[in-house]
């Protein structure tokens, strides 16, 4: 009884031993499927770092920007022009950012810094050197700015961390506003404001676009007028001021000697080109201008 005992108990545990070992050998095999006992940078290559990706920079603005003329100031200096907000964005490149936009590092508000942000560009088409007080956050302009309407391209420039740079640019169009009355120039006496052919100004509230160059006139209790010179003849409009409809038109010979610039003798009916001027003029009231991408 007892041989045979010690015989089962012989055979139970070599059963149980066999069985032990596959489980160990299952083990192992599940372990190494799942990573389970492998030492970190032994039997596993580690993950390759990331690669930088290219700098780049974009830039958004809406697209159009309406200011007076600068105002002058003791100094001398100017100020008061409309300003317009530029955003940016950059991707890629290593941070920290710095970035020039419009031919500066900063606006009233502090420098262009960081991955995104707004810039305040100023709308005069070229700024020149400009400063700023602190305490004001004001732009002020070391030379008269001289704004007129026309396209814009407003450039910019990221420097990253490790001096690499990406440039972009955006367009918008700069609308002059003017009244029909007569504005103080540069020396300090009175001229009539000049608009320049193909250009799109607000003329007493009016969106309108030139044909040719042209002057402003006197201005009436209930209207306004806008004078065309071609080719010794001169061609005049007269235009409501509350509706913006013509009221009238004259063309006539003007042969008195002028400072006013006249158009090229191109035509072989002046009177008929300033017509047409005219009608030109009448039909671009409230069209904005055409602006393209730079």
């Amino acid at each position: 009884m007892t041989a045979r005992w010690r015989r089962l108990r012989l055979r139970d545990v070599a059963l149980f031993v066999a069985v032990a070992g596959l489980v160990a050998v299952l083990g192992v095999a599940i372990g190494r499927e799942l990573g389970i006992g492998q030492q970190t940078g032994a039997s596993v290559a580690s993950s390759p770092a990331e690669e930088t990706t290219a700098l780049t920079l974009t830039l958004s603005a809406r697209k159009i920007c309406e200011t007076k003329r600068g105002e002058g100031f003791v100094g001398p200096k100017w100020a008061n022009v409309a300003e317009i907000p530029v955003r940016w964005e950059v991707t890629g490149g290593t941070g920290p950012y710095t970035l020039v936009i419009d031919n500066e590092p900063r606006d009233g508000f502090g420098p262009y810094e960081g991955a995104s942000g707004t810039a305040s560009v100023s709308c005069a088409p070229n700024p020149g050197k400009v400063t700023y007080n602190d305490y004001d956050q004001h732009r002020w302009y070391q030379a008269d700015p001289e704004i007129d309407s026309g396209p814009k391209t407003i450039r910019a420039t990221v420097t990253d961390a490790n001096s690499a740079t990406a440039n972009a640019s955006v367009g918008i169009y700069v609308i002059l506003k003017v009244t029909a009355d007569l504005y103080v120039g540069p020396d300090g006496t009175p001229v009539h404001h000049r608009f320049n052919k193909g250009r799109t100004y607000r003329f007493n509230g009016f969106l309108m676009t030139f044909p040719s160059d042209a002057f402003s006139s006197s201005s009436t209790e209930d209207s306004f007028t806008i004078k065309f010179f071609l080719d010794g003849h001169r061609g005049s409009i007269h235009i409501g001021d509350s509706t913006g409809s013509e009221l009238g038109r004259r063309i006539e010979p003007y042969r008195r000697k002028t400072d006013f610039v006249r158009g090229e003798s191109e035509y072989d009916d002046p009177e008929a080109a300033l017509n047409s001027f005219l009608t030109e003029l009448v039909e671009s009231f409230g069209q904005p201008p055409a602006v393209t991408s730079p």
